[in-house]
């Protein structure tokens, strides 16, 4: 089956004037054929190009958003990182100042514990010379034979009674000194 059309079915050429006519009809067709054809495929490309351009226009805002976007991560990322970085510094001064006022307390303890040792390796022999000096007072020694030859059965023993007596005072001194430092 073909698409052709037989022959007899064209018109007769040798009728000039029908075939004008009808040459006229064709033509007419054919331009009203082809004005709808331009007419149909105009909106479309209209269509088209204005898809076209929405979608560049698009293109472009998602593009613009992108960018800001980028820009504000960007502008949020610096600030955290001087915040971090503020943050380091105010940690870096505070290590700072307690190595510092370390050092200073080492210093302090250090000297303080020198004096504290000299102080207890002194102690004991200034509190024993401190008692001996208090119990070699003449006035202590007249104050006890006097209380002794009050009593004429004890003024034989009054050399061992009175060393008996110092050596009691000693004793407590000594004790009480010791405890209150």
């Amino acid at each position: 089956m073909s698409r052709s059309t037989p022959l007899s079915n064209l018109p007769n050429i040798k009728n000039k004037q029908s075939n004008s006519t009808i040459d006229d009809s064709e033509n007419q067709l054919v331009k009203e054929i082809l004005q709808e054809i331009d007419t149909n495929k105009n909106p479309l490309e209209d269509l088209n190009e204005n898809q076209i351009e929405q979608q560049q226009e698009m293109a472009q805002q998602q593009a613009l958003a992108q960018h800001q976007a980028l820009a504000q991560q960007q502008a949020l990322a610096q600030q955290q990182a001087m915040e971090n970085s503020n943050h380091m510094n105010e940690q870096e001064m505070m290590h700072r100042q307690m190595l510092e006022n370390a050092s200073k307390e080492v210093d302090t303890n250090e000297s303080d514990t020198m004096v504290n040792k000299v102080f207890e390796f002194v102690k004991q022999p200034l509190l024993v010379a401190l008692v001996a000096i208090v119990i070699s007072v003449p006035t202590l020694s007249n104050m006890i034979e006097n209380a002794i030859k009050s009593k004429p059965s004890l003024v034989s023993y009054a050399t061992i009674i009175i060393l008996l007596i110092k050596g009691i005072i000693a004793g407590v001194l000594y004790f009480g000194i010791n405890k209150s430092l």
